[in-house]
C-alpha cells in the first residue's frame, strides 16, 4: 500500500497548537482554532461481496488532552474502576459525535454518502494517551468500483486537528478487500497564510464554517473497474 508520511507543513501545524485544553470532546459547542490533535488510523472493511461496509478507526488523542481528560475522570467520586470511567467516557464521546456526522465524510464521487449508526466502540489508556476505537459503518454497502471512494476525517470548527498517525507505517489499510484493491492517503498541503490564519484565531473566538476541512486529508481507495 503506497504511503507518504508528511513534510514539514505537518510539523508547522502541531507546533501552533496551544496546550491548554477544554474538554471540546465533552463539550461539543466550543469553537476555536486547534486546541489540540488527534492521530488516527482508518481501516476499509469490506464484506464477503467485496462490497465496502465500514470505517473502522482509532483515534489516539494529543498527551495533554488525553492527562485534562483523565484527571477530569480522576476527579469523579464514584466507585467506578477507571476503565469503567473510560467506558463511561466512550459514550459520552460517541453520543456527542453521532451530532456531527461522526467527524467523517464518505464520499462517491462527489456525493456524500449516507452512513450508519455506530454500535461497536471501546475507549482505554494506552501509556499516556487515551484511546478511541469504533466501527462507522455506511448506510448502504457500497461497490468499490474503480476510484469512486474518498473520505476526510476532521472537526468542522478547527478546534481539534485530525492527522494521519504517522508513527506507525500504514495508518491506512484494508480488511477482506477484493484483489488489487489498494488504499492512498493525499495529505493537505497547507497554505503558510491559511496556518497563519487559524493561529490568529482567538481562543475563545469562531473559525469560520467548515474551517476543519480546508486542513484534513483524504483517504482515497482504489479498485480495479469490473
Amino acid at each position: 500500500m503506497p504511503f507518504v508520511r508528511p513534510g514539514a507543513g505537518r510539523l508547522l501545524r502541531r507546533l501552533l497548537l496551544i496546550c491548554l485544553l477544554p474538554l471540546w470532546l465533552l463539550a461539543p459547542t466550543a469553537q476555536a482554532h486547534p486546541h489540540g490533535w488527534v492521530d488516527y488510523t482508518v481501516r476499509v472493511l469490506f464484506d464477503d461481496a467485496g462490497r465496502v461496509t465500514a470505517l473502522q478507526q482509532r483515534w489516539t488523542l494529543d498527551p495533554m488532552y488525553s492527562l485534562t481528560l483523565m484527571e477530569e475522570l480522576s476527579r469523579e467520586g464514584d466507585a467506578r474502576s477507571q476503565q469503567q470511567k473510560l467506558d463511561g467516557l466512550g459514550g459520552e464521546i460517541i453520543g456527542n459525535i453521532a451530532k456531527q456526522h461522526y467527524l467523517t465524510h464518505v464520499y462517491r464521487g462527489d456525493q456524500a454518502l449516507d452512513l450508519g449508526t455506530v454500535t461497536q466502540y471501546t475507549t482505554f489508556l494506552d501509556g499516556q494517551r487515551i484511546e478511541f476505537r469504533f466501527v462507522l459503518p455506511l448506510a448502504e454497502p457500497q461497490d468499490p468500483d474503480g476510484d469512486a471512494l474518498s473520505w476526510k476525517v476532521y472537526d468542522s470548527t478547527y478546534f481539534i486537528e485530525f492527522l494521519y498517525d504517522n508513527e506507525i507505517d500504514q495508518p491506512l489499510t484494508l480488511g477482506n478487500a477484493p484483489a488489487g484493491c489498494t488504499a492512498d492517503i493525499v495529505h493537505f498541503k497547507p497554505d503558510p497564510k491559511l496556518v497563519a490564519e487559524a493561529a490568529a484565531i482567538d481562543v475563545t473566538g469562531q473559525a469560520p464554517d467548515g474551517f476543519g476541512k480546508m486542513f484534513a486529508d483524504t483517504g482515497k481507495l482504489t479498485c480495479p473497474a469490473p
